[in-house]
C-alpha cells in the first residue's frame, strides 16, 4: 500500500511497483485488484513477479519450483501443515510440548485457545476415554480436508457416530476411511450480532 511504501526506500524494491508482472488463473477479485494497480498480466510460465496460483499448481509444482528474488506466490511451502485441520492441531500440540520441555511454562499455557481435539480414526480409543469422563457433553466432527461446513455434525452420544463409522468404512487400518477430527464443542462462542464468525486475513509478503 502507499502507507507502507513511503517507509521503504525505492532501491529496496526488487521490481518497481509500476512494472510488476502478474499471473493468475482466477477471473475474480484477485484479477480485478491486480489490474486496478495497473500491473501487467502475463501468461508466461516463468516470467512473472506475482503468481496467485490455484491449489492444484501449489500441490503439483511448488515443491519443485525455485523462486527468483523478485517472485512471490500466494502460498507458503507446506502450507497444509496449518491449513489442514488435523495437521494444524498436531503442530499446535507439538509446539506446546516443546515449550513445556524448554521450561517456558507460562508461554505454553497460552496455547489453550483451541478445544480438546482428537484425530480419528488414529486416536479413537483416546477420544472414547475422554468422552466417558464427561458423559453428555457435546462434540463436533469435522473432515480434515473439506471446507464450507461440509461433512460436519454434532453429537453427544457415542451411538450417534456408529452410523457414521459404517457409512465411511471407518476402521483404523483402512486407508480408504476418511480422516476426521473430533473436538469438544464450544457451547458459548464469541458472537458478533448474535452470529458466529471467522477472520480470514490475506497477506502478500
Amino acid at each position: 500500500s502507499e502507507y507502507f511504501r513511503k517507509y521503504i526506500k525505492k532501491d529496496h524494491y526488487p521490481v518497481h511497483p509500476s512494472n510488476v508482472k502478474f499471473k493468475t488463473p482466477f477471473k475474480n477479485t484477485v484479477l480485478d485488484a491486480c489490474k486496478r494497480r495497473q500491473w501487467k498480466e502475463t501468461d508466461s510460465e516463468m516470467d512473472w513477479d506475482l503468481l496467485w496460483a490455484d491449489k492444484e499448481w501449489i500441490h503439483e509444482v511448488f515443491d519443485h519450483f525455485h523462486l527468483q528474488n523478485n517472485q512471490r506466490i500466494n502460498h507458503f511451502r507446506n502450507h497444509y501443515e496449518l491449513t489442514r485441520k488435523d495437521l494444524m492441531v498436531k503442530n499446535l500440540k507439538r509446539f506446546k510440548k516443546t515449550l513445556e520441555k524448554e521450561g517456558k511454562v507460562e508461554e505454553a499455557a497460552g496455547y489453550n485457545f483451541f478445544p480438546t481435539t482428537y484425530d480419528l480414526p488414529k486416536e479413537y480409543s483416546l477420544f472414547v476415554e475422554e468422552f466417558k469422563k464427561n458423559m453428555g457433553s457435546v462434540w463436533i466432527m469435522k473432515p480434515v480436508g473439506r471446507a464450507q461446513g461440509k461433512g460436519i455434525f454434532l453429537f453427544n452420544k457415542l451411538s450417534q457416530i456408529s452410523q457414521w463409522k459404517n457409512d465411511y468404512r471407518w476402521k483404523p487400518d483402512n486407508p480408504q476411511s476418511e480422516p476426521y477430527i473430533v473436538q469438544r464443542y464450544i457451547i458459548n462462542p464469541l458472537l458478533i450480532g448474535g452470529k458466529k464468525f471467522d477472520l480470514r486475513l490475506y497477506v502478500l509478503v
